[in-house]
């Protein structure tokens, strides 16, 4: 029997035929539904293929997917993001996609305030929920339960903080960002300034690391009973090697095209948030003839390959989560 959110469930299974994989997923969530009505959380990096294994899940089983994507929140944001398809969407119903603009902003607080509430509204109907997804700071801070006290930080700290960052550049803000708090620093990447300044504000306004100010807000404690899933894939080379083509079929499938549309629709772009994700920002140079196709794709995938590491240091540091290892 496992334990959901248990610190001591941190259960290793390896298999290399992925079908068994999924099934064991499967079986699973399915015993900890039935013995602790615990909510399925399936995370993991990019590319492993956490979709196919919730959209199995769903399917068979009738649960509706809650997104832990900080990406597909954004309408018309579809190639570069791999989100749903409409016929899965169409057969199984998906929520916290296509909710913003690209313009608007989204924290984590606004993502686990909303998502709690998807959950309560979902099981009070006596629906089944799961979420999946890779954004690895939404998925930790609805495990942990996190309590976030709003603060509007005043525009004269704001600029403060943009000003000095001119002065000294990014990746030395964020190297300072990693003194002061290495945990944090894994999921926030050197090149995040608009997540590097924030971290600023909140530590001037606070004096507080963001690290110190998650452990205050954990004395909430989570909402639900959650029976939390790794998917990961070893060697990293082979994960490495998904990536890599994934990225080529997003091209493939027009990743530029969607990119200079968007760009039209929304003329502001540079200063939108859902523009500076990975895959968009290297596109926005191509439509821009600031380079070739095949040297965005090539940033693409290393970007990418980056951002998969991140989540895994994030991720291997947790006890609480059933890792499910396929092995290449």
């Amino acid at each position: 029997m496992i334990e959901p959110r248990s610190v001591h469930s941190n259960v290793k299974i390896h298999l290399s035929d992925r079908a068994a994989l999924e099934e064991m997923f499967i079986e699973l969530c399915l015993e900890s539904d039935k013995t602790h009505h615990a909510i399925p959380v399936l995370t993991g990096p990019t590319a492993t293929g956490k979709s196919s294994f919730a959209m199995s899940l769903a399917t068979r089983y009738g649960y509706e997917i809650v997104s832990a994507d900080a990406m597909q929140i954004y309408r018309g944001f579809d190639i570069g993001t791999d989100k749903p398809t409409a016929d899965d969407r169409a057969r199984v119903p998906h929520h916290m996609i296509d909710i913003l603009d690209p313009c608007e902003s989204y924290s984590v607080a606004s993502y686990v305030k909303e998502t709690e509430r998807i959950l309560s509204h979902l099981l009070s109907e006596g629906k089944k929920p799961l979420v999946c997804g890779g954004s690895v700071q939404y998925v930790s801070a609805l495990l942990d339960g996190l309590l976030f006290t709003p603060k509007c930080i005043d525009q004269n700290l704001r600029q403060q903080v943009n000003s000095k960052i001119d002065v000294i550049g990014v990746q030395d803000a964020w190297q300072k960002l990693h003194s002061l708090d290495p945990e944090s620093a894994e999921a926030i990447a050197p090149t995040d300034r608009r997540r590097i300044a924030r971290f600023f504000e909140m530590y001037i306004e606070t004096g507080k690391t963001k690290s110190e100010l998650n452990r205050l807000s954990r004395r909430r404690g989570p909402l639900f009973s959650f029976v939390a899933f790794h998917l990961d894939i070893e060697p990293r080379t082979a994960l490495y090697e998904r990536i890599n083509k994934r990225s080529a079929i997003m091209f493939e499938r027009g990743l530029i095209e969607e990119t200079g549309d968007l760009m039209k629709k929304w003329p502001h772009y540079e200063s939108c948030p859902a523009f500076r994700g990975i895959g968009y920002r290297e596109s926005i140079d191509v439509v821009l003839g600031k380079c070739t196709e095949p040297e965005a794709l090539d940033e693409i995938q290393k970007s990418t390959r980056r951002y998969a590491k991140r989540q895994q240091t994030w991720l291997r540091k947790r006890r609480d989560m059933i890792k499910l290892i396929l092995e290449c």
